[in-house]
C-alpha cells in the first residue's frame, strides 16, 4: 500500500485536471482538422484522438480514486472515558494501530452505547472504539498524527477542530464542529 501526503495528492489532482483539459483540446483539434487532412494525417488524428480519450479516462479514474479527508470524532463523555468515531473505516490500519497502542484501554461498546451512537452513522461517522482511563491529550495527539481532521467534543458541548492535513502537530484549534445532522438530539452525551 502506498500512502501519499496531502501535497502529493493535490499535485496529482492538478495533473489530472490538466490532463483532462489537454485531452479535450487535442480531441477538439483532431475532430476539427480531420475532414480537411490528407489520408496519412487522418490516421494520425485518429491515433491522437484515441490517445486523448485514454488520457481523459485515466485522469477521471485518478480523480475518482483520490482518497477523501479522514476525520476522527472524539466524544469525551465521562471522567477519562472517550468514544472514537471515524469516517475512515476503509483505513482499518489506522484503527488497528491505535488499538495496538492503547490495547489495555480499549473496551467493547455495550448495546446501549451502540444505540446511542447509531445516528452518527447517518452522517458518515462510525463509532470505532470506547477508550477508558487515558489522557485526552494523548488520544488527541495520536489522532492528529493519523487523521486529517480531528474533532473533539466534551460534556459541555464545546467543540475543537484540529486540522492536521498539512502537519501532524497543529498549533491551534478552531471552535467548530463537523456538519452533523444527528447531533441535535444528543445534547447529553454523558448519559
Amino acid at each position: 500500500m502506498v500512502i501519499q501526503t496531502r501535497s502529493e495528492i493535490s499535485r496529482s489532482r492538478i495533473l489530472s485536471y490538466l490532463s483532462i483539459v489537454l485531452g479535450l483540446s487535442i480531441l477538439i483539434e483532431a475532430v476539427a482538422r480531420y475532414s480537411s487532412a490528407s489520408q496519412p494525417a487522418q490516421v494520425l488524428f485518429v491515433l491522437l484522438g484515441i490517445a486523448a480519450l485514454l488520457a481523459i479516462v485515466f485522469a477521471l479514474i485518478q480523480l475518482y480514486s483520490t482518497p477523501r479527508r479522514s476525520h476522527a470524532l472524539i466524544i469525551h463523555r465521562a471522567d477519562e472515558e472517550m468514544v472514537l468515531a471515524t469516517n475512515a473505516v476503509h483505513e482499518g490500519f489506522k484503527l488497528r494501530f491505535l488499538r495496538d497502542v492503547l490495547h489495555e484501554h480499549v473496551y467493547s461498546f455495550s448495546d446501549a452505547d451502540r444505540d446511542r451512537y447509531k445516528p452518527l452513522e447517518e452522517d458518515g461517522y462510525y463509532p470505532a472504539m470506547l477508550i477508558r482511563s487515558i489522557r485526552k491529550v494523548l488520544l488527541l495527539r495520536l489522532c492528529t498524527i493519523m487523521f486529517d481532521d480531528v474533532f473533539l467534543v466534551d460534556q459541555a458541548d464545546r467543540w475543537e477542530h484540529h486540522d492536521s492535513s498539512n502537519t501532524s502537530e497543529p498549533t491551534f484549534h478552531k471552535r467548530e464542529m463537523p456538519p452533523l445532522r444527528a447531533w441535535k438530539g444528543m445534547g447529553n452525551i454523558s448519559a
